[in-house]
């Protein structure tokens, strides 16, 4: 199938005195009727520089056969939509603000509606700026100008198109030289087209009857397409997302230019063109914080303690650094506290990791500031215990704890990490048993009869015990599951050897009993 495209050309007129500083620009189309397009302009210009203000710009386009490179219209005045001196756009990020920088750009956005009839051909869309780049850029030449396009199908594709659109000017358009930077050169599309990234040289100029072939910048020495930064630095882009990935080695501004395709049942269908100025800068770098690798689930047994640790940490290690340890069971006794200090006045912790082995964070310097919240520089530890004592706890469905960590961005916010681990309560099981002989002569040796002490459970059960001999006489009774017979009668007379009768009645090591049980006493 063949490629469909529609060319703007836009003229400028009275260019030469403002265009000092220029800093980029990216367009887009948007289709709003049958054969009707709107197309948008926007122009970036550095408002530091000595240009003269946006209001001075007049743009005029005109409209190229794809094919034929023949002029469709032209030239047709676009309209200003936005203010005359163009809007300052906002820069930095937690930790630059616009004024360090140093970064003011101002942008202008100009908009024209025309309408094209059906063309297999196809049309394109270019405008162009006078040779005015800003003169700090270090590798393309800053006496070429701006040139910015766009490609849109035949009117009659069917469902119709409306161009890819650049996400706005990144606010953290800046590079970090030495180190990597992303920035985000994507682009949306409200066709749901499929989208390709490229970086390419920027533009300089086009024939001048304002059609193509275009001609491309003339990049300065130890620069080219394959080192936009230089030698021994990175710039590439992820061909997916249009991130644009860089690594630069210098300080300074450079131009990157990227290319967005769009294409539609695996057909190329249109393209639309960004390039910026972007600084590369000494940059002060805010890493997020890191909670170690402690599991995520860890099992208390029921009227038992048990104690786990936590450790975080800021990279950026002389930060203050900040934990903070939060549960629902400290309603019930659980505490947060820091372990005995070692012989040197700090702190030791230990955990069990995801995967089950031990590790461990030594001599840490920390400070408890309220019963959940402990401070240090760098690297933060924390100890959460528990000794389950109450019987509440065996009704509640769940207990977590959950585990923040955090420090102060470079803007005075939080940095902010987490995460919650469950605790799931584990209460042994066991039985009770009804021994069928004891002996109460006052050897040491089975000398009371009793049931199964350990299998009691002091949350749950309730036992009424009775005792009878032969002859159908109570001779003992306890509402104690505890309990213990010594082979006395309620008065506590001596009772002959021979054959009782233990009759059991509510609940006793979790189970519900109704049970009657012989016992032997002997002498």
């Amino acid at each position: 199938m063949k490629n469909l495209f529609l060319i703007l050309l836009i003229s400028v007129s009275s260019l030469t005195t403002y265009s000092a500083h220029i800093s980029g620009g990216d367009s887009y189309v948007e289709q709003i009727g049958p054969n009707q397009f709107e197309i948008t302009c926007k122009f970036y210009r550095d408002c530091n520089g000595n240009g003269t203000n946006l209001s001075s710009v007049n743009f005029s386009i005109r409209v190229f056969d794809n094919v034929t490179n023949a002029q469709v219209l032209g030239p047709i005045a676009m309209t200003r939509f936005n203010s005359p001196n163009g809007d300052t756009l906002t820069f930095g990020d937690e930790c630059f603000t616009a004024a360090q920088i140093g970064l003011c750009v101002h942008v202008g956005i100009f908009k024209t509606t025309i309408n094209l009839p059906n063309n297999p051909n196809g049309y394109y869309f270019t405008y162009r700026t006078p040779p005015n780049r800003n003169g700090t850029i270090l590798n393309i030449n800053s006496g070429s100008s701006n040139i910015w396009y766009g490609q849109i199908p035949d009117p009659a594709l069917v469902g119709g198109n409306s161009s890819p659109r650049f996400v706005n000017y990144p606010p953290d358009a800046y590079m970090c030289v030495f180190n990597p930077k992303d920035i985000d050169f994507s682009c949306t599309d409200v066709d749901g087209d499929s989208l390709v990234y490229s970086l390419i040289t920027p533009i300089d100029n086009m024939q001048p009857s304002g059609s193509r072939p275009f001609i491309n910048v003339a990049w300065t020495a130890g620069h080219n397409l394959a080192n936009i930064l230089g030698a021994g630095t990175a710039c590439t882009i992820n061909p997916q997302t249009g991130i644009v990935s860089t690594r630069s080695g210098r300080l300074g501004n450079y131009v990157v230019a990227v290319k967005c395709e769009e294409y539609r049942g695996g057909v190329k269908i249109g393209e639309v063109y960004r390039d910026l100025v972007l600084a590369s800068l000494n940059c002060i770098f805010n890493s997020k914080p890191i909670l170690e690798d402690f599991e995520l689930s860890s099992v208390f047994e029921f009227e038992k303690e048990k104690c786990i640790d936590f450790v975080a940490m800021d990279p950026n290690l002389q930060d203050t650094f900040y934990l903070e340890i939060n549960s629902n069971a400290y309603q019930f006794g659980a505490t947060s506290s820091l372990p005995p200090a070692n012989n040197t006045g700090r702190y030791d912790f230990s955990w069990t990791t995801t995967i089950g082995g031990i590790d461990t964070a030594n001599n840490l310097n920390v400070r408890k500031l309220t019963r959940s919240e402990f401070e240090g520089v760098g690297r933060v530890g924390a100890r959460f215990c528990w000794n389950l004592d109450q019987c509440e706890v065996l009704s509640v469905d769940s207990f977590w704890v959950n585990v923040v960590g955090f420090s102060l961005g470079c803007d005075g916010s939080r940095d902010t990490v987490s995460k919650t681990v469950s605790l799931p309560i584990e209460k042994p099981e066991s039985d009770y048993i009804i021994p069928n002989v004891f002996s109460p002569d006052g050897d040491g040796i089975n000398d009371e009869f009793y049931l199964k002490q350990d299998a009691f459970d002091r949350c749950y059960d309730a036992l009424n015990i009775k005792i009878y001999n032969r002859w159908g006489q109570q001779v003992f009774q306890s509402d104690d599951a505890k309990f213990s017979w010594d082979g006395n009668d309620e008065s506590g007379k001596e009772l002959a050897a021979g054959t009782y009768f233990v009759v059991l009645q509510g609940f006793y090591g979790g189970k519900e009993v109704t049970q009657n049980y012989p016992v032997t006493l002997f002498r």
